[in-house]
């Protein structure tokens, strides 16, 4: 189903948030680090809609090369280049921001803003939010070995199943992209079925 989603174009505001978050696996301790037993896992989603662009497992690193993976899976995912991109304050994200929009000099067309120093100003609240819940959904394995498998899994399930409380939408839904019927079902059956070469999704509409 996540290969299917990333085939849909949603309608998003330019703004996006970022950050990363750490989860249990049973993968193994680290050697360099004893007392590691989690994987990193990133997260990219717009600020208004709530849609979550991409969930890249990184391992146990934190690097620009990490930071790059995610920028560009989300940029695949929203066809266009953000406006602007909150993050806290890794340094990795400044440079893989700047690798993957070709972001410097003259040619600076994507804002990047670090919550450092001025949370008053401009937070990185929902995303928090949203780890919590991501969270939440791996909990219930007591630790996974997967950890990519179980994040395509959230990111469709945030994305395409889960109604907010308040507006009663999915996050594809404020992007334009409705699914009729059972969601799970519709999202199964695009998924084997796939939309044709004319673009044409199959069980699902676009308001």
């Amino acid at each position: 189903m996540e290969k299917y989603s990333k085939t849909l174009t949603p309608k998003t505001s330019g703004v996006w948030n970022a950050d990363e978050t750490m989860v249990k696996t049973k993968r193994g301790i680290d050697k360099k680090n004893p007392n590691a037993e989690f994987d990193y896992v990133w997260n990219v989603m717009d600020k208004e809609t709530k849609f979550l662009l991409a969930s890249v497992n990184s391992g146990r690193g934190r690097s620009s090369k990490d930071a790059q993976k995610v920028m560009t899976e989300a940029y695949k995912q929203n066809v266009k280049m953000p406006n602007q991109i909150i993050t806290d304050k890794l340094g990795a994200y400044q440079d893989g921001i700047r690798k993957t929009f070709r972001n410097w000099g003259a040619e600076r067309k994507v804002k990047h803003t670090s919550i450092l120093g001025q949370r008053r100003v401009v937070n990185n609240n929902a995303i928090e939010n949203l780890h919590t819940h991501q969270k939440e959904f791996q909990k219930v394995r007591r630790g996974i070995t997967e950890v990519q498998d179980y994040s395509d899994g959230f990111k469709v399930f945030h994305n395409f199943i889960k109604k907010c409380e308040k507006d009663k939408l999915t996050p594809a839904e404020r992007c334009g992209i409705g699914l009729s019927g059972n969601r799970w079902e519709t999202m199964l059956l695009n998924s084997i079925k796939q939309p044709k070469a004319t673009g044409e999704i199959i069980m699902a509409k676009s308001t």
